[in-house]
């Protein structure tokens, strides 16, 4: 009885760790984008009001220790995970701790497979020789993943945002350009009207490159490869190399947010046709069951005489 306790508390301490990491609270963006900066090494400009604690427990330490350990070991063996830092970068997460935290989800969920094997023992109920060891190692394999997958989910909504926020910036800049401004003077011109996290992740970057005396286009280009914006780091290299020409500069702006518009109303369309076809399945399904709800009473008078 015990031991049914214990297992049932610690399976569910492992069921409460896995929500709390499905559902994570929300954190401000502009909170995150100052984490982002402060990981990049400039200044962190956090929203007026926005407060987070800047101190680590002792078991986000001692992730965070195992986490850098882990990836030193990786990156000696040339293991990148090239994606998944991409993802932790735009969400403003520490690879090193969340890959500490992937191998504690892993450990966690191997000790919930051999708990909840032996307690199924102790109930007289008997286990194949080695299922405790194949539930173990299938069940610390799933939570290993976990993090990748929450990480994932919440950098696509992000990379979205970013990549719509990004087409309205060359619009801005194609624009500013229009009137007789340089791209130098056109780019922070453009970021600084909007108000939302991707413009602010734009003029953070604009002014580190200008501080440190580098292109701006590459800087973006830069970002769009740490961030994983495929169009933005494209972009950024393409720019670079007409830099000098201006018209050719403001067309190539111009041709680019045409392009993401574009690919952004085909990505809308599909969405659509996604949820048209959903709700017409809904539809035949209502339409089934009513018709089961009326024939049903007249199956079972046949079925009765």
């Amino acid at each position: 009885m015990i031991v049914a306790v214990l297992v049932g508390c610690l399976v569910g301490a492992g069921l409460l760790l896995v929500l709390l990491r499905l559902a994570p609270p929300r954190v401000a963006p502009l909170v995150q984008l100052g984490r982002f900066d402060h990981a990049q090494g400039g200044p962190p400009p956090v929203a007026a009001g926005a407060t987070f604690s800047t101190g680590a427990g002792g078991l986000s330490r001692r992730q965070e220790s195992l986490g850098r350990w882990l990836s030193r070991q990786l990156l000696r063996r040339d293991v990148r995970y090239t994606s998944l830092r991409q993802d932790l970068a735009l969400t403003g997460r520490s690879f090193e701790q969340t890959l500490g935290r992937k191998v504690t989800f892993a450990v966690l969920g191997a000790l919930m497979a051999l708990f909840g094997a032996a307690a199924i023992s102790q109930l007289g109920f008997g286990l194949p020789t080695g299922a405790a060891a194949v539930l173990a190692v299938a069940l610390a394999a799933l939570f290993f993943v976990l993090p990748d997958i929450d990480a994932r989910r919440e950098a696509q909504v992000r990379r979205e945002e970013f990549r719509k926020s990004l087409g309205k910036y060359l619009d801005l800049v194609a624009l500013e350009m229009a009137g007789s401004a340089a791209p130098a003077e056109a780019l922070p011109s453009a970021a600084r009207i909007g108000s939302g996290w991707p413009l602010a992740l734009i003029r953070a970057t604009i002014f580190r490159a200008r501080r440190a005396g580098r292109s701006p286009w590459l800087a973006l280009a830069d970002l769009g490869d740490r961030i994983g914006v495929r169009e933005l780091q494209d972009l950024g290299k393409l720019i670079s190399l007409v830099a000098q020409d201006g018209a050719r500069v403001r067309s190539t702006l111009t041709a680019r947010a045409q392009t993401m518009r574009r690919r952004e109303l085909a990505d809308l369309q599909v969405k659509a046709g996604k949820a048209d076809q959903s709700l017409r399945i809904t539809q035949i399904t209502i339409g089934l069951g009513f018709v089961l709800f009326l024939g049903y009473p007249a199956v079972v008078a046949v079925l009765s005489i």
